[in-house]
């Protein structure tokens, strides 16, 4: 299976007064889009540059600080039209191109703030996963939603956070139906979101791609991203988080217990299990797991419904690492490599 990984869009924050944001609205009423207001508190969205890759979202607030955001989409606005699918490295020259782009946007809308006194606020890693088909991507889908469930993160569905979520430059549906077609949970400052890309794009913008996908994006945001990437300059973070993301991307999947390198069908999951050189109790807790995980929802029910500790299961998960496969077994006879 082909994997693309890579940078899908990143967000720049700065301190902008009141006043600076009722300009700028008056000035380009006509890409202005007023998407919430809360008392004393408006988001605006303006989506002037939206098609070469930028929106911009405004925070007007009269008895708290306004801000400016800037959702980039970074092979967009290097391409200068909408790339659905492609996936940015932070290199030098396309940095560079970046950089150069933006100030000429904030030039344009004659912003009184430089670009460099905007801060690296969101980054969003993402993998594309290409499948063999449609029912490809479901089975993986399904895989996912067995996930453990972590400590504080929520399972959550779309269109019940943040406006800049909703504003994204490459938003998923929001809507009943685009949630069979995705499974999200997150925290304050990360989230975590497995949808089919195909399903999205032809619901949304009316596009499609010739392979199926499956979209894998982990969003990292505010302190996070300071801690992962350092107190730097933005174009600098950028650059570590680009660097590291296949070790960031890594770690949260390990922890959701997705990476294991197979998942096989129950009746094939329990020969490996009696092939291989385990003794006999280590044996009957594997199959017990692998039974549970067809019953049960997710990592965590399984492992409550075996009232084991969360150290002896660790141990056990670690007895399919050694046999290479998952717990979470296949509908059908349909091998998946990771």
């Amino acid at each position: 299976m082909r994997i693309e990984r890579g940078i899908h869009t990143f967000s720049l924050t700065a301190p902008c007064s009141y006043h600076t944001i009722q300009e700028l609205c008056e000035t380009q009423s006509h890409y202005v889009r007023k998407m919430s207001g809360a008392r004393l508190t408006k988001i605006i969205s303006l989506n002037k540059y939206k098609p070469q890759g930028v929106e911009i979202l405004l925070t007007q607030s009269i008895d708290h600080r306004s801000w400016i955001r800037l959702i980039i989409n970074p092979s967009s606005l290097c391409s200068g039209r909408y790339e659905p699918l492609a996936l940015f490295q932070a290199e030098h020259a396309d940095l560079k191109q970046i950089h150069k782009r933006l100030k000429e946007i904030i030039k344009e809308l004659e912003l009184p703030m430089k670009l460099k006194d905007f801060k690296l606020n969101r980054v969003d890693f993402t993998r594309n996963l290409y499948c063999k088909s449609s029912k490809e991507v479901r089975v993986r889908l399904d895989i996912f939603r067995k996930s453990e469930k972590l400590p504080h993160y929520k399972e959550k569905k779309f269109g019940n956070h943040s406006g800049e979520r909703d504003e994204a430059v490459d938003q998923p549906l929001y809507a009943d139906e685009a949630n069979r077609h995705v499974w999200m949970t997150g925290v304050k400052d990360s989230e975590f979101a497995v949808y089919d890309k195909g399903y999205e794009l032809k619901k949304r913008h009316g596009l499609t791609v010739l392979a199926p996908v499956l979209r894998m994006e982990l969003r990292v945001s505010g302190q996070r991203v300071r801690k992962l990437a350092g107190k730097v300059r933005w174009e600098d973070q950028l650059r570590q988080l680009s660097k590291d993301q296949d070790k960031v991307v890594d770690k949260f999947l390990h922890r959701l217990h997705q990476d294991f390198p197979q998942v096989v069908h129950k009746k094939e999951a329990l020969k490996w299990i009696e092939e291989s050189g385990f003794q006999k109790r280590t044996k009957d807790k594997m199959r017990e797991l692998v039974k549970k995980m067809s019953s049960c929802g997710s990592f965590t029910a399984a492992r409550q419904k075996m009232e084991i500790s969360k150290k002896s299961f660790m141990q056990l998960l670690g007895k399919f690492e050694k046999i290479k496969i998952s717990p979470i077994t296949l509908p059908q006879k349909e091998h998946l490599t990771f």
